[in-house]
């Protein structure tokens, strides 16, 4: 099979040629992340029987639609207005409701349609990583059907499927190398004016709107949460957010995404301290040592060169861990909130999560091979049969017992097949040497999102749940900021 470059857009071929390596082996390995052979999954899926069906159909609809849409004005918008909608939705998103943010996903969803419809690309976008998303798909359809509680699970599999439509909108509008800088302004301004809010809230020491401590703490805390009215969703909501801020700094050209990158990140940074949530910030610390061990990575053949980097460099890291030390000799609250990580069953918010895995993991044996159902709602049901008494819960505080008692053990390997071949992927792009910031960053944001998820329910809050989405999409399209590189 000859190679097309456009196809491999990471140094113009795979890392494995076809002439090297058997085909289905080269086609495991894009599949798991381990190097990108677009080309040969869309010469696949564009033979397959389903795909030419709709290639006709399409042809047939391009026939009709065409000399109509040359004429028209809204034809020719059709690509900004998708980078508007997207924007708007990522602007909007921490702001408002669960329903609006739905409806501005159908929004940019149907924006992205319209596109393609009337922008079709020259060539199929099929990607390796389209195999384990639609695995996990195809699994949750079949969780929600056989769910004892059908209609619950079919209102929860919707809301997935909105999801989803996000999910797609975003890797369209990111197909275009102009779009990403409106739509990463969109998101760092939209973060930075909530940080910046919620730093004003520590100033004015504002009202719990929750017992959210241990009722008996000697120390109680004035913990922020911006709009989102819950300190931990206002934590998990910038934990994928700020190393796409770090990742502005050093990864865009301009001066004024620079910047904005950089006001979002000590913001941020700030904001996230003062919601005093420790998983979000067990999560943070994963991600600074992500982006930590990334730029050493990178600077280490210019340290070696150089004796006085290398004293800096210690120095700098002394500095670090002496001012971390002090920071936390000097504040009560600090010492408080890390010897509650420890305090298992002394700490009331520890022990609640506790009695809550215990319920949940009693569920996964009842029903490990196809999971209660999909959503919160059906969850709730069948908790209710297990939960220890007196601790009522909307979820089960971890992502991957969540996705198992869900989706049953299949779902839950469906799951982590996608976490891992993503997060593979970006590895991948960032030991190439192109659109390293972005691979980094969406690395670290993944495992952010995922250790923070390992103790709390923000996950499945719409605007967690979009950022995760968008970094998806974001590491699928990496190809197009490694092409805005070499431009």
């Amino acid at each position: 099979m000859a190679t097309h470059p456009e196809r491999f857009p990471l140094g113009g071929a795979p890392a494995a040629p076809a002439t090297q390596a058997p085909t289905w082996l080269i086609s495991v390995m894009a599949a798991l992340g381990l190097m990108t052979a677009e080309g040969l999954w869309s010469e696949t899926l564009r033979n397959a029987l389903p795909v030419r069906l709709l290639r006709s159909v399409r042809a047939g609809l391009d026939r009709f639609l065409q000399p109509v849409l040359a004429s028209s004005w809204a034809a020719r918008l059709a690509p900004a207005f998708a980078v508007l909608s997207v924007c708007l939705l990522l602007l909007a998103s921490p702001y408002v409701g669960t329903g609006m943010n739905a409806l501005l996903v159908l929004l940019a969803f149907a924006a992205f349609a319209f596109k393609a419809l009337t922008h079709p690309p020259h060539d199929r976008d099929h990607t390796a990583l389209d195999l384990p998303f639609m695995v996990m798909v195809a699994i949750t359809i079949i969780a929600a059907a056989f769910s004892p509680y059908l209609i619950l699970s079919l209102k929860g599999l919707s809301k997935l499927v909105i999801f989803w439509m996000a999910f797609y909108a975003f890797r369209g509008v990111l197909a275009r190398r102009e779009a990403w800088t409106p739509v990463l302004a969109a998101l760092l301004l939209a973060a930075l004016i909530q940080s910046v809010y919620g730093v004003y809230q520590w100033t004015i020491d504002v009202p719990p709107l929750a017992l959210w401590d241990d009722a008996e703490s000697e120390i109680q805390l004035t913990r922020v949460y911006g709009t989102l009215r819950n300190p931990n969703l206002l934590g998990g909501y910038l934990i994928p957010i700020l190393p796409l801020a770090a990742a502005a700094v050093v990864g865009f050209r301009h001066w004024a995404m620079r910047a904005l990158g950089l006001a979002t990140l000590l913001a941020g940074s700030a904001c996230l301290y003062f919601t005093y949530s420790r998983g979000a910030w067990l999560a943070f610390a994963a991600e600074i040592a992500v982006l930590g061990l990334a730029g050493l990575a990178w600077a280490c053949p210019t340290i070696k060169r150089d004796w006085r980097l290398k004293v800096g460099l210690g120095l700098l890291l002394l500095v670090a861990v002496g001012g971390a030390a002090y920071m936390v000799m000097e504040s009560p609250v600090l010492q408080q909130r890390i010897a509650s990580m420890f305090a298992t069953r002394d700490h009331s918010s520890n022990s609640f999560r506790m009695n809550v895995w215990l319920g949940v993991i009693a569920m996964f044996k009842d029903s490990w091979w196809a999971g209660v159902g999909i959503g919160n709602e059906a969850f709730q049901k069948v908790y209710g049969l297990y939960m220890i008494s007196g601790f009522e819960a909307l979820g089960a505080y971890n992502i991957f017992l969540e996705v198992a008692v869900e989706m049953g053990l299949f779902g839950l390997l469906a799951f982590c097949w996608v976490l891992l071949a993503f997060l593979a992927r970006s590895t991948f792009h960032a030991l190439r040497g192109e659109a390293r910031p972005w691979a980094v960053a969406a690395i670290a944001g993944l495992l952010g999102l995922m250790v923070h998820g390992l103790v709390d329910t923000v996950f499945y809050r719409p605007s967690v749940q979009i950022l995760f989405w968008l970094l998806l999409a974001l590491i699928i399209r990496l190809p197009v900021a490694a092409q805005g590189e070499r431009a």
